[in-house]
This record gives C-alpha cells, sequence and structure tokens, in this order.
C-alpha cells in the first residue's frame, strides 16, 4: 500500500495540470474575441502557447495515472517531478502571457523581432 500523501499530491497536481490545461486552451480559441483583430504579439506566441497547453494536458494525465495506479514512489521523488513539470510548462507559459506588462520582457521581444510590442491595449 503506497503512502497517502503523494498520491493526493500527484492527484491534485494532476488536477491543477488539467484545469490550467483547459483554461489555456478555452483562452486560445477565444484569441480574437469579438472583433477579429490579432495582435503580432499574439500570432508570434501563439503555436508555443499551444504546445505549452498540451504539454501542461499532457503532464496532468501522467500524474493522475500516476496517482491513480503507480506504484510506490517517494515524497522527494514525487516533488522532483512536479518541480520539473512545472518549470517546463507552467513558468513559461506565465512568461510569455505577462510579457506586454514587463519592460525588460517587451525590449527584449522588440530587439529580437525588430517590431513594436503591441498587446492590443490602448486605443
Amino acid at each position: 500500500m503506497q503512502p497517502v500523501f503523494p498520491r493526493v499530491a500527484a492527484l491534485a497536481w494532476a488536477g491543477l495540470s488539467l484545469l490550467l490545461a483547459l483554461h489555456w486552451f478555452v483562452e486560445l480559441g477565444m484569441v480574437g474575441f469579438p472583433d477579429g483583430y490579432v495582435t503580432p504579439f499574439t500570432r508570434a506566441t501563439g503555436p508555443l502557447l499551444h504546445i505549452l497547453a498540451t504539454a501542461c494536458l499532457g503532464q496532468g494525465l501522467y500524474f493522475l495515472f500516476r496517482g491513480l495506479f503507480g506504484k510506490g514512489f517517494a515524497v522527494r521523488g514525487l516533488g522532483l517531478r512536479v518541480l520539473i513539470a512545472a518549470v517546463l510548462t507552467v513558468a513559461p507559459v506565465l512568461i510569455v502571457r505577462n510579457c506586454p506588462h514587463s519592460r525588460t520582457c517587451s525590449s527584449a521581444y522588440e530587439a529580437l523581432t525588430n517590431t513594436m510590442m503591441d498587446d492590443g491595449a490602448g486605443g
């Protein structure tokens, strides 16, 4: 019998990951609503965000099956897996989504793409 804490932690992370993936897919599906305008920044980051949302969905399913059917794993191993999953999927999405509001990130985007940051804000 596997200890309860790792199983509950794996299932909790799975639930959070699946909810985040669902939220991000809904957000990506609503791009351009209601007027159809899609900013150059959104167009440039859309494929990356789709890949990251798919990866978040995959890791959510992994932790779900691991929590339900997994055979013994240590708390330390689970914590390391959750940390790696968060760094590879959740952190990049948060960085990309908050880039238009960060002066450093906006400057880097403008330098790399040679275009002005247009996040659709303004008049």
